[in-house]
Formats: structure tokens, C-alpha cells, sequence
């Protein structure tokens, strides 16, 4: 099996923009600069730039969801690096829901 090259990653997620960047931040403390729909993340050799846009809520029945288009673009640090900080991350970001 081939493992997948981590250089662009685009995820639509739902969370508002104010939502998305404080998991960001909480996930990487003193390694989030930027804000409110462009950041940059370093953590140790790895680089990333973060591009957020949102998009309509999504509407089922009586309910709306915010919602989000993020681009990841990894600058730097090694295929192993940039995954390990990636599982990192979106171990910390991960909310209920199952």
C-alpha cells in the first residue's frame, strides 16, 4: 500500500471560523500565528499554512451547522513529520458526535 503524500490537505468541516481557530490554537499552543481565516502553524521541523473559508451553514430540518472549507499546505518537515503532527492535531481538534 502507498502512503498518501501530505502537501495539500482540504477538509470541509463544521465549525465556525472562531470555532476552528481555537481548536487550532489549543491544539498547538504558542505554535498558531495568524487569524481570522489565515494561520501558520509550527511545530518543531514541521510548517503548515492553514486557509479557511466559509461556506453557507448546512440546514437539516430545523437546524443549521456552520460551515468551513480548510486548506492545509505543509511548507515543511518530512512525510512521517507532517503526519505525525497532523494525527496530533486532529486528535486534539476532535469533537462528540461519534
Amino acid at each position: 500500500m502507498r502512503e498518501t503524500q501530505l502537501d495539500v490537505l482540504v477538509r470541509t468541516v463544521s465549525a465556525s471560523a472562531k470555532e476552528y481557530e481555537q481548536g487550532l490554537r489549543q491544539a498547538v499552543p504558542n505554535g498558531v500565528s495568524g487569524g481570522p481565516h489565515s494561520f501558520t502553524i509550527v511545530e518543531g521541523s514541521v510548517t503548515i499554512e492553514v486557509q479557511i473559508e466559509v461556506q453557507p451553514d448546512f440546514v437539516i430540518a430545523l437546524m443549521r451547522l456552520p460551515s468551513l472549507i480548510a486548506t492545509w499546505t505543509f511548507i515543511s518537515g518530512t512525510q512521517s513529520e507532517r503526519k505525525a503532527v497532523l494525527d496530533r492535531i486532529d486528535w486534539s481538534m476532535k469533537r462528540g458526535g461519534g
